[in-house]
């Protein structure tokens, strides 16, 4: 019998496909050293100086900017067209996003809580970091669901 991968819940509810979001195709994700990395739906990016996306990893230096949010992972696990063509979609602009608990830092998330991305997670922003991202839309404690709204 096949084995399903759980996905953690993930969903843009506004600003994409129709609304003030852009959407970027990437031919490649790559690490630090230049080689492809398989990324996830709810992975943050930016661009290097050579044009190629890599992970986002804010908090260290503002040349992090713009984040790019990816929508369609090119990792099986994500079961989405870029697994098959081996390349990732991501958005970047005015968006809501609901996140489920694996996908941000555990914290007091009360609407209108300015966060930022640190290690790849949502986490509310404590001065540390290099920008603020977003503001907390809402926060259900039972399901465990953050809902962030992102601005330019």
């Amino acid at each position: 019998m096949p084995t399903e991968v759980i996905r953690p819940k993930f969903d843009v509810v506004r600003g994409w496909p129709f609304g003030s979001a852009h959407d970027r195709h990437f031919d490649k994700v790559v690490d630090g050293s230049g080689d492809p990395l398989k990324v996830r739906q709810g992975t943050f990016i930016t661009v290097n100086s050579d044009g190629y996306a890599v992970p986002a990893t804010v908090g260290t230096t503002a040349d992090e900017f713009p984040l790019w949010l990816v929508i369609e992972g090119n990792d099986e696990s994500d079961s989405y067209s870029g697994d098959y063509l081996d390349k990732v979609v991501a958005i970047k602009g005015s968006y809501e996003v609901l996140f489920s608990e694996s996908m941000f830092v555990a914290g007091s998330y009360a609407p209108g809580t300015q966060v930022s991305i640190a290690a790849g997670k949502v986490k509310i922003a404590d001065g540390s970091n290099v920008g603020i991202n977003g503001y907390v839309v809402a926060y259900d404690d039972t399901a465990k669901e953050l809902r962030v709204a992102f601005t330019l």
